[in-house]
């Protein structure tokens, strides 16, 4: 039935999980409760946030990191229609990037949903931009705001993704 397929796609994805962490029996607990928790809560199953979090464990996330980043992740992937592991990994390699703490992620899914409600880009063009750009702009002293900003604009004049990424990485070596 379809309860039991279910519940054994959860238990999988939390044995990914387990695997990925290395987390002990009571981390397991806290994070298979938030994934319920979210799962029950959110427009995403708890086998999907279950997956969010493994994306997490991959970028090296401990629990209390994955525990405070997965309500943001889960408003980003919603308010722009990503699938719920793409923008974990987005919201974790790009707070990585900007030197951002996991609980930031509810700071980041409110910049990008204004970015794409107001510019002509959506959060997964700014993905693809941040990909090209996102090292060099922290790098260079910028932060995920004022980069969202500058590509923002890049976009309402026809710049997008990866090419808004690279042009703008070029402008700061340029500077």
């Amino acid at each position: 039935s379809g309860v039991v397929r279910a519940g054994a796609d959860f238990d999988a994805a939390m044995s990914s999980v387990q695997a990925l962490s290395g987390a002990n029996a009571e981390d397991m607990a806290r994070l298979e409760a938030t994934a319920k928790e979210f799962g029950g809560s959110t427009k995403f199953s708890a086998t999907e946030a279950a997956d969010a979090l493994g994306y997490m464990a991959l970028a090296g996330w401990d629990t209390d990191q994955s525990i405070a980043g997965l309500p943001g992740i889960l408003d980003m992937a919603a308010a722009s229609n990503m699938d719920l592991a793409a923008a974990s990994d987005m919201v974790t390699d790009y707070l990585t990037a900007f030197g951002m703490a996991a609980s930031q992620s509810g700071e980041m899914a409110d910049m990008m949903a204004y970015a794409q409600a107001h510019s002509n880009t959506t959060t997964q063009a700014l993905g693809e931009a941040f990909k090209n750009c996102a090292p060099n702009m922290s790098a260079a002293g910028q932060s995920m705001q004022t980069t969202t900003a500058l590509l923002s604009k890049m976009a309402n004049q026809g710049l997008k993704g990866s090419e808004a990424g690279t042009a703008l990485t070029a402008t700061m070596r340029d500077l």
